[in-house]
């Protein structure tokens, strides 16, 4: 058996090269995202166990307050995700799972990272890469701190997936993650594949910028001013508001600016303005060689009277996708119907809990069978 140590690091920067692809299909692979979309109170650290050829993201946490998506009774009961749960079993499974940890990164990417041949940027098969020696060492690091480790938000093709199912680990769908995956070669070909009824919904959808007097725009590394960002900062802070979280520009704007630095002309911001110039909507986007990943939407004032939220949502995002070559467009969780609707397909996200873990694996286990009786 492999003696696994595991070394703790605040950020990938201490993290061997091995690991990153230099130019990823995803940009959630890549250092950049994985530097910049963060904030200090996030929590997130990144463990490394070399002699399993592998590392990863966790998050460790005391109590379930505070980031819900990256709390696991939270996950494994689909709140949030309209699951519905016995309240008894909730309250058993959050004194299970009082101290926690998670492995997960933000934004829903990759969580473990196996090393990569550098010449080919693959990840290493066979025994340079040992997933259950991996697990091993997690499940002895979170049993040393009294801690319920779990895996969050894992998609298929998840290297440790088979070592946990091996090992009797709970393991069920918690989420879906959405994504375009053929934006067509141009706006009359995506268009082309949808029946003439919703057709032309999607082109009366798509003349409701010219019909307000209204403008699209697309800037992408140095041409995202300043006093864009400032802009994007606003409304994402609105957008937060309507969602029932406090809106606060200024944390908004430092991660803004850290993806514009990181990214460099990768980065890219979209953004609706009404017929007098007030920009009402915004995305920020972030590009990798194959995808283009929707962060986050702003919405202001005047953005519903003129259908601004489906420009910066799904067109704009597929505009910017067209003309780089990129060839998916990321969209994230979260509700499905408008996604679906303009295209979409949803690729489940799963989550494994300890087969000790008795009150978690029974919330997974209805959540899982809800998300199977979905379209």
């Amino acid at each position: 058996m492999v003696t696994v140590t595991l070394r703790e690091y605040a950020t990938v920067d201490g993290l061997s090269a091995r690991y990153w692809s230099a130019d990823p299909a995803d940009p959630r692979a890549s250092t950049a995202w994985l530097t910049a979309n963060r904030w200090p109170e996030d929590g997130v650290r990144f463990l490394e166990a070399t002699a399993a050829g592998a590392a990863c993201a966790v998050r460790a946490q005391d109590d379930h307050t505070g980031f819900p998506r990256m709390n696991c009774t939270g996950i494994v009961a689909g709140t949030g995700r309209d699951v519905t749960q016995p309240e008894a079993d909730l309250k058993e499974a959050r004194a299970e799972g009082l101290r926690q940890l998670n492995v997960c990164a933000l934004g829903y990417g990759q969580s473990v990272f196996p090393a990569r041949i550098p010449e080919q940027q693959i990840p290493v098969n066979g025994a340079d890469f040992d997933a259950a020696a991996l697990v091993r060492a997690l499940e002895e690091h979170a049993d040393a701190q009294g801690r319920l480790l779990t895996f969050l938000h894992l998609d298929e093709t998840n290297p440790v997936l088979p070592v946990l199912r091996e090992r009797g680990w709970h393991v069920g769908v918690t989420d879906r993650y959405f994504l375009i995956e053929d934006i067509g070669a141009d706006e009359a070909d995506y268009l082309g594949r949808f029946p003439a009824d919703r057709r032309r919904q999607l082109r009366r959808e798509l003349a409701s910028l010219d019909a307000a007097g209204a403008t699209a725009e697309i800037h992408r590394g140095d041409t995202v001013t300043d006093a864009i960002q400032q802009e994007v900062a606003l409304l994402e802070a609105c957008a937060d508001e309507k969602h029932g979280i406090p809106g606060d520009p200024g944390r908004l704007l430092r991660v803004n600016e850290r993806l514009r630095t990181a990214f460099g002309p990768r980065y890219a911001v979209a953004l609706v303005r009404d017929r007098n110039g007030r920009a009402v909507a915004s995305a920020t986007l972030v590009l990798g060689t194959r995808d283009v990943l929707l962060r986050m939407v702003g919405l202001g004032p005047g953005s519903e009277d003129i259908g601004a939220y489906f420009h910066v949502a799904y067109h704009l995002p597929m505009r910017l996708a067209r003309s780089t070559g990129a060839s998916r467009v990321l969209l994230g969780t979260g509700n499905g119907t408008p996604k679906l609707r303009r295209g979409a397909t949803a690729q489940p996200l799963l989550s494994a809990v300890p087969p000790a873990a008795a009150a978690h694996g029974a919330l997974l286990r209805r959540t899982d069978a809800a998300f199977a009786a979905r379209p």
